[in-house]
Formats: C-alpha cells, structure tokens, sequence
C-alpha cells in the first residue's frame, strides 16, 4: 500500500513537472535533448520536496518504536499505559526510501555541475554542426571546470589540514563532496529567501489592489517600450550585414555560402534564432509586450465596469464559465488576495524565528520544531508529515518565486507565456538542482532532525535524506559558521528588501525602477498609459475594418473568386508567405530596395512601425 502511495506522489510530481515546462517553454520547438534534461531537473528537484514529509513521518515512528521499547526493556512489567506506534500513511521500508533518495540526489548533481553547463553553451554556440558545438561547448566550460575543481582541492586540502581521512573508498570524500555543492547552494538560498519571504507577500498584497496593479502595468509598458525598439532596431542592423556579406560571396567553393544561406533562412520562420541573441531579445520582448498591454487593457476594463456598472465583458476561449470568472474578478480576487498576503506575512515570521533560533536546543524555541514536536505528541506523528509538507513548501515557494521571475539582463528570463529560451530554461534547472537539497538540510535543522546541525544528541534516529547526505561537521567552518551566521544573513537581506533599498539605489544611479511618489516613475506611468490608448485606438481600428470587409462581403455575394476584397487578402498573404530567398535574383533586387523584416503575426495587433509613427 505504501508503494502505491508513493508512486501516485511520484506521478503527482510528474504531472506538475510537465505543466511548467509546458508553460514556461515552447517544447516542440527547442531542443529534445534540451526538453528532457530540464525535465530530469526539475522533476528530482520537486521529488525531494513532496516525499521528504514522508521521511519526517517514518522517523517519527521509529523514534515512537525506539522509545517504546526503551520502556519496556526499563520495566520489569510491560506497561499497559503506552500506545501503540501506527504506521504513517504511505510508509515504505527504509531501503526503498534510501534508494530513490540516492538516484534523485546524485542524478540531480550529474546534471547540475556537468550536463546542463555543457547544453547551455552548446545551444548558444554558433556553429553549423554538431561537432562544432560540442567542440565549443567544451572549450567554453573548460575555465568553468577548472575553477571548480581548484575550489574543491582547496577543501580538500583544508580538511586534510585539520585531520579528516581522506580515502576514496570512504565515507568521508563524499560527505565532503557534498558539502562543497551545499556550501554553493546555501548561499544562494540566503540570497533568494532574502527576497523571497518579503516579496511573496507583497506580490499578493499588491495583487488585490487593481489600481497599484494599474499604474505598474503602465509603468513596465514603457519601460518595456524602448527595450522593444532597440531590439528591432538590432535585428534589421544584423540581417542587413548577413544580407550584404550573402551577396558578396559570389562562390561557393567552401560552403560559406550555404551557411550564410542558413543564417538568413532563420528570419521567414517564426522559430526561436539560436544563432543571434538579439533576435531572441525581440522575441522576449514582443511576447512581454502583448502581455502587459493586454493586462492593462483588461484592468482599464475592469475598473470602468465596476465605476460605471456595466458586466465585465470576458471572452468565451476558457473553459471556464463567464460568470464564474466575472464574480472572482469582481468580486473575490481583492479580498483573498488581501487574506493570502496577510497568512504569508505570518509564515514569514515564523520562518524568520526558526531561522533564528533553531540552533538553541536546550529549550525547544524554534517555532517549526516546536509546531512539529506538538503535533507529534499532542496528535498523532502521522500529523507531522503535513506540518512538515506546509512548512518546506513555503520554504520551496518564497526561493522559487524569485527563480522564476529573476531577470539577468539578455541573460535569463523566465516567460510564463511559453516564450523562455533555451539558456533559460536550462539556467533554471541548474538552479533547482543545486538548491532543492540545501533547502532539505536547512528544514531539517530548523524542526531539530539534523542531530548535527541542531547539536541535539537526545533524538535518536535520522532521516533517509541525512544519512545520505551526510553532515556539514566534516569541515569545522562549515559546521559552526553556516548554522548561524547565514540567518543573520537572512535577516538583514529581508529587511534590506523590505524597505526597498536596492530599488531605491537602482533609481538614483539612473535605473528605471518603480517608485512611488516619485516625478520619473509618474511621468513614465503617464507615457505607458498614453501607448496603451494607442493600442486600445488600434484594435478598434483593426475591428471596424474587419466589420467592413465582412459587410462588404455579404453584400456582394461569397463567390471568392469575383471579390475584390478576398482577391486582396490572398495576393496580401501570398506576400507575407513569400520565401527570403527564392532565387538570388529576388535577392540582388531585395538588397537595392532596403528590404524589411517580417515580424510573425498574432491576435494582437502588432506594433512593428509603432515608432515611425509617433
């Protein structure tokens, strides 16, 4: 029975694995190599989190077996008063559980310190084969690598130094291997907790109020605006090169002309460019762009249905029932925004003071360790495993919340829209799998389950997931300094971005960045409004010219054949499906003529000529 629980877990895990990818990447279009090595990824990343409850609950039990039976040697008399040990649900052996703790940890690493640094150089490489990329590829990670394994002989040798036994075959190298990859990780968990646990709550604060939702869309309209332009204005420079260098390679004699022919081929599809990270910019910032504009123009919507009592016009393409979403919009989307921003406030306190605290083991004064021991004793054990399901996925949600809406300038972006390209994509799993099992450790020790860490002696059994692991008290700075500097770290970050310091820094130095009360921010909020009228002025203009040539359709009958309008809509598509590069006549002539990109189309309309225009 507890296999079967284990394996729907599994399939759970599996399930929401694919609807990620599936949101925030375009599958069918990037790499199959690519495609399933960010699944691996992020499918062990999220295994640990939903089945480490679990090895919380069975530790529980046989610590509950382990105590009963410490009484019953001490009696002389068996004890009628002491309760049974239950099973917990879904408990597999120990063996299983160390087993699939092993493949997904160790897999995991494979991945994030060899596999994925090797893919994200070779889908950002320009060469035209295989070999090429590899080649490169390897020559790009060769510096990577040597830093790395510098880092590493430098702990080794450290832990020589203080009298560890280093030997191969024994425990210790890989407890101190795995060390050095947590050490990495909880660093770069100070950093994303930091912003996580102030900004999670915040974000949902800030999601029930429509008119501060409002004023930020504008305000990222225009600043996403001249982003937009630049962009445009790089891909036209970089095809009108490529095009000039095309024509002048009257040979071919060593096939520079066919990959030039390649490159060019490139802009007719709408397919991601892998070769020229400029035109991958203009992507990104096309799908950010009809995204914002049209949230603005559905919150302009909103609230002038609400002032004016009007119903919210909504489109029929969901699934689910108008009515039902126009209630949540109207009605339930405020207040519970409001609630949830005020339950993550208190989960973030609570996190904190474990932060804090957890290393004080005399008294139980951490509130996570004093939460799951109450529950253990007061309930039942079996209870623990959902404290500790609540608590670790607050923990996973404030990190993840920053990985996914992280920006590194033309470096990592994550659109939820599907638009997130290759490097990205494979970025994040790097960080997932390099972050999920010093999230594990930290909770462990923050509910006094790390004997180790927490220097609590008295607990008596451990989790599958530490014996793996291992403990940071291998290396002495790692197992004092850690534990308590890095939640004082943690501390100062979140009160750095609660009073928004960085942003306010950002801004001095010339930064856009959206401040309040701020003449900059509303002029710019001002301007993204101004677009949006523009685009909104647009649409309706696209509409009424559809009405019309449907209108005029009707009234001169459906004979496709004799309509003036069908014949100038098909000889308008036929241009617009025109191949690049039909014959090297067509290009001789194209390059004369200053020839211009075509962007793909989409519902919206597009703003391609926006700026001519203003």
């Amino acid at each position: 029975m507890g296999t079967i629980s284990l394996a729907v877990q599994l399939f759970i895990v599996f399930l929401l694995t694919s609807y990620l990818l599936n949101k925030y990447s375009t599958i069918r279009k990037q790499n199959l190599i690519v495609t399933i090595s960010t699944f691996i990824g992020w499918y062990f990343s999220l295994i640990i989190i939903f089945v480490l409850p679990l090895d919380v609950a069975i530790t529980f039990y046989h610590k509950c077996s382990n105590d009963r039976q410490r009484v019953l040697n001490i009696s002389s008399t068996p004890s009628p008063i002491l309760p049974e040990c239950e099973l917990p649900g879904g408990y597999v052996p120990d063996e299983v559980l160390f087993d699939l703790w092993r493949v997904v940890y160790w897999s995991a690493q494979i991945l994030t310190w060899l596999i994925l640094p090797l893919l994200q150089s070779y889908v950002t490489a320009g060469n035209f084969t295989i070999f090429g990329k590899i080649r490169a590829a390897v020559i790009n990670n060769t510096l990577y690598y040597g830093i790395y394994s510098l880092c590493f002989l430098a702990i080794l040798i450290y832990a020589m130094l203080k009298g560890v036994s280093i030997n191969i075959f024994r425990e210790n190298l890989k407890v101190i291997v795995v060390s050095a990859s947590n050490t990495w990780g909880l660093f770069l968990l100070v950093v994303l907790l930091g912003h996580g646990l102030v900004e999670l709550p915040r974000s949902l604060w800030h999601h029930g109020n429509r008119h501060y939702r409002l004023r930020k869309t504008y305000f990222d309209i225009e600043k996403l605006a001249s982003e937009k332009s630049e962009a445009e204005e790089n891909v036209k420079e970089i095809y009108k090169k490529v095009r000039i260098l095309f024509n002048s390679m009257k040979s071919d004699s060593n096939g520079q002309r066919r990959k030039v022919r390649t490159i060019l081929s490139k802009f007719s599809d709408n397919v991601i460019d892998q070769l020229f990270p400029s035109r991958q910019t203009l992507n990104n910032a096309s799908a950010q762009w009809k995204v914002l504009v049209d949230r603005a123009l559905f919150l302009e919507n909103l609230a002038f249905s609400e002032s004016n009592g009007y119903n919210l016009d909504l489109s029929r393409n969901t699934c689910v029932p108008t009515g039902v979403r126009r209630i949540w919009y109207t009605r339930l989307q405020t207040p519970l925004c409001r609630v949830l921003g005020v339950v993550t406030i208190f989960m973030t306190i609570f996190v904190l003071l474990s932060e804090c605290t957890f290393f004080v083991v005399s008294y139980t004064v951490s509130p996570a360790a004093f939460v799951t021991e109450y529950a253990s004793n007061r309930f039942h054990y079996k209870y623990t495993q959902f404290v500790a399901f609540g608590i670790i996925v607050y923990l996973i949600t404030c990190a993840y919340f920053t990985i996914f809406r992280l920006q590194i300038y033309k470096y990592y972006h994550l659109d939820p829209n599907g638009h997130t390209d290759e490097n990205s994509i494979l970025f994040s799993a790097i960080l997932l799998c390099r972050l999920t099992p010093p999230i594990c450790l930290n909770f462990l020790g923050m509910i006094h389950m790390d004997s180790h860490v927490s220097m609590a002696k008295s607990f008596g059994v451990e989790t599958q997931f530490t014996k793996l692991m291992g403990h940071l008290d291998v290396l002495p700075i790692l197992a004092t300094g850690i534990n308590i500097y890095l939640p004082i770290c943690i501390i100062l970050l979140c009160a750095i971005h609660y009073y928004r310091v960085g942003a306010y820094v950002l801004h001095n130095i010339g930064f856009d960045q959206f401040v309040e009360s701020d003449e900059m921010t509303n002029d710019m909020i001002n301007s993204g409004r101004s677009l949006v009228q523009i685009e909104r002025n647009s649409i309706k203009r696209s509409n009424e010219r559809n009405q019309r040539n449907e209108n005029w359709t009707k009234s001169i009958g459906n004979t496709a054949n004799t309509n003036p309008v069908q014949k100038y809509k098909r000889s308008r598509k036929n241009e617009e499906e025109r191949p690049m590069l039909e014959e090297e006549e067509m290009e001789e002539r194209e390059l004369t003529e200053s020839p211009r990109i075509s962007m793909s189309p989409s519902g919206h309309p597009s703003s391609s000529g926006f700026f001519d225009d203003m």
